[in-house]
């Protein structure tokens, strides 16, 4: 099987994925300061236990957070097997053996296979290149499934990314400081 890669360069998807990643980042970083006269030790206290707190309400675990998944811009599928492959030679043969058998008639048959077999692979081939795009569409309309399904995975994640930030300034809110 020949691996085939899908490319989808759609620059208003990558600028607005490039945008939202670029804001979940910035949004991540929380600036916590103490208003209520709080030390160090009941501030560090204090983030744990909202951290705690926020993951149980969202569910999600910053600290969990998985390795690289690769961006709905590139994803590799394979190319399945071309079921025309050898209609090529196929429609050769046949050509020839027509050719042969109505090249005959006029008492020609060599001539009439040589005219058979161009004739029959030209056929042929172009039955085999309607397999292989047959193959490569469907392999490109798999990858389109895949890398939607990556970026509907990517948005869940800046979701609860997003939800678990606001529980956790919620929680240090309410604990009297000032977050940012």
């Amino acid at each position: 099987m020949n691996s085939y890669i899908v490319r989808s360069f759609l620059s208003g998807v990558l600028i607005w994925s490039a945008l939202g990643v670029a804001a979940v980042a910035a949004s991540d970083r929380l600036y916590v300061h103490p208003s209520a006269g709080q030390s160090e030790q009941q501030l560090a206290d204090d983030r744990y236990a909202c951290h705690r707190w926020a993951v149980e309400q969202t569910g999600y675990d910053p600290t969990r957070e998985t390795g690289y998944e690769p961006g709905p811009e590139t994803v590799r599928v394979p190319v399945g097997e071309n079921p025309k492959e050898g209609a090529t030679g196929k429609g050769m043969l046949a050509g020839a053996a027509a050719g042969a058998v109505i090249g005959a008639i006029d008492d020609h048959p060599g001539r009439g296979a040589a005219i058979g077999a161009v004739v029959g692979a030209i056929a042929g081939s172009e039955v085999e290149r309607t397999g292989e795009e047959a193959a490569r569409s469907e392999a490109e309309a798999k990858a389109r499934v895949q890398a939607e399904a990556i970026g509907e995975r990517r948005d869940a994640r800046i979701q609860q990314r997003q939800d678990y930030n606001r529980a956790n300034a919620a929680c240090l809110e309410g604990r009297g400081y000032t977050v940012r």
